[in-house]
């Protein structure tokens, strides 16, 4: 059986009036300011623990000019990849009659032949992280994001340059998009390395948590206070801001009477 919030009265089938019969408390509203406030606080608390990842990604993509050369410096061997890479049987092939050699290849026999498919296998992963690596750079700034971003980096431009020496070695002619290429890869990868030890400054926005920074509001947790004592922490600040904002409108109000 339902009690009343307020008055821990019984309310009985009969009982289906909003108000309470016992201290005419009304039942659906009954510490609705408390709820909005809760509600309120729990929405800031979850924006001011996403905003720091949105700010730290933003910073990776587009913090500065170095960091928009990053993403072109990451992109650009893709281009690379649609000139010459290598001659088989005498003509150059491309990305594209890459695909159709091997659109038309026999996998079991190209496969039994690690000499003929490792420099192959090498360039299509290294081609395959550019993508990869576009995509965990805005996680780059998060945790274990600056050796996850380096590995992935140094794993993609070593790949491009295995299969360059592989062709080599195994006899094949490499062509002059194969070596740039290869040192597109290892330049972006050296950019990057630089860029990450040097370090990304992030600009953090400001979030506020009823009336208090939200550095201020996660100390007070951290400390232990109770949550009537933050809320009081909150209502003081409330209350300066208020004065605050009243005594800058007053300023303004004068100055503009003055002129």
């Amino acid at each position: 059986m339902a009690e009343c919030p307020h008055c821990g009265r019984h309310l009985r089938l009969t009982d289906w009036k909003p108000v309470c019969p016992g201290c005419g408390v009304n039942l659906n509203y009954y510490d609705a300011n408390d709820i909005l406030l809760e509600e309120s606080e729990k929405a800031e608390i979850e924006h001011a623990r996403f905003q720091p990842k949105v700010d730290r990604a933003k910073a990776a993509y587009a913090g500065n000019i170095r960091h928009i050369l990053r993403i072109v410096f990451t992109l650009l061997p893709a281009g690379a990849l649609f000139l010459p890479l290598f001659a088989n049987d005498g003509a150059n092939v491309n990305a594209i009659g890459l695909y159709k050699l091997l659109s038309g290849a026999d996998f079991g026999s190209l496969l039994s032949d690690i000499s003929a498919a490792g420099p192959l296998v090498c360039l299509l992963l290294s081609a395959a992280l550019i993508l990869v690596d576009l995509i965990f750079l805005i996680a780059s700034l998060g945790k274990h994001g600056k050796g996850r971003t380096i590995f992935l980096y140094v794993l993609t431009a070593s790949l491009a340059c295995a299969a360059v020496v592989w062709f080599l070695v195994s006899g094949g002619k490499v062509c002059a998009g194969g070596y740039l290429y290869a040192v597109l890869q290892v330049w972006s990868c050296v950019w990057n390395y630089l860029l990450m030890r040097r370090g990304i400054e992030v600009r953090y926005t400001p979030c506020i948590i009823g009336g208090l920074p939200s550095e201020t509001y996660f100390y007070y947790v951290g400390r232990g206070l109770t949550r009537e004592q933050i809320r009081r922490e909150m209502l003081i600040a409330l209350t300066e801001q208020h004065i605050s904002a009243k005594r800058v409108g007053a300023e303004r109000k004068e100055a503009g009477e003055n002129v």
